[in-house]
């Protein structure tokens, strides 16, 4: 009886220790694979460094700017409102063929500029802007604003000057030769400068902002 628990006794101390061998090998693979994926995650990580630092990072261009200013299109930078008041007279006898009246009016006049026309450059340091210089881009007479009042017509040469397509057109004209339209270019200038600037400067990437205006003998401050 007593061999016979001693052989059972070793059978068990062989199978706890066989059970302890195949528990240390499965924590030994267990280790040796993650082992291995944390190898994998590291190298793919160090490749995708090494290639990022080997690829140059996209560069700030000149398409850039000007996709960023196309949003701009026309721009409208300032506004002026006019009142004006215009005295009309044709003919040279009174009540024979001399036509006269005065007309009071409401005017608003816009000023800006073209940025698709805009050319730029970049450089290290600095985005150079030439824009197309800023100009009056629309005078708008207020058909309901307008008023005539001393009218006087004359027998041989009847005209009616409240006709609405020929006051505004006298509005017009007023408007062109006594409103201060240099002072509306200069502000529009000024705004459309900040407006540039505050579109840029976010994707400069520190370089210096350069707006110029193109000397092109053609541009006038005309809008006709």
């Amino acid at each position: 009886m007593f061999g016979h628990d001693r052989k059972e006794s070793l059978k068990a101390q062989e199978s706890i220790e066989r059970m302890k061998l195949i528990r240390t090998m499965i924590i030994i693979a267990f280790v040796l694979l993650l082992t291995i994926v944390i190898l994998i995650i590291a190298l793919r990580i160090v490749s995708s460094y090494k290639k990022s630092e080997e690829e140059p990072a996209p560069q700030l261009s000149s398409s850039t700017i000007n996709q960023q200013l196309a949003n701009c299109s026309n721009l409208t930078a300032a506004e002026l409102t006019y009142n004006g008041l215009v005295h009309f007279s044709e003919g040279d006898i009174p009540f024979i063929n001399q036509n006269s009246f005065s007309m009071m009016y409401k005017a608003t006049a816009t000023a800006g500029v073209d940025i698709s026309k805009a050319e730029t450059i970049v450089t290290d340091s600095e985005i150079i802007i030439t824009l197309p210089p800023c100009e009056v881009q629309e005078i708008n007479i207020d058909s309901d604003s307008i008023e005539f009042f001393d009218e006087k017509t004359a027998i041989f040469n009847p005209s009616k000057k409240t006709d609405v397509v020929t006051a505004l057109q006298y509005a017009e004209d007023d408007v062109k030769a006594k409103a201060d339209l240099d002072s509306l270019i200069k502000r529009a200038t000024a705004q459309t400068e900040l407006i540039i600037n505050g579109i840029i400067e976010p994707i400069a990437e520190g370089r210096n902002i350069t707006i110029r205006y193109s000397d092109d003998d053609n541009s006038n401050n005309d809008i006709y």
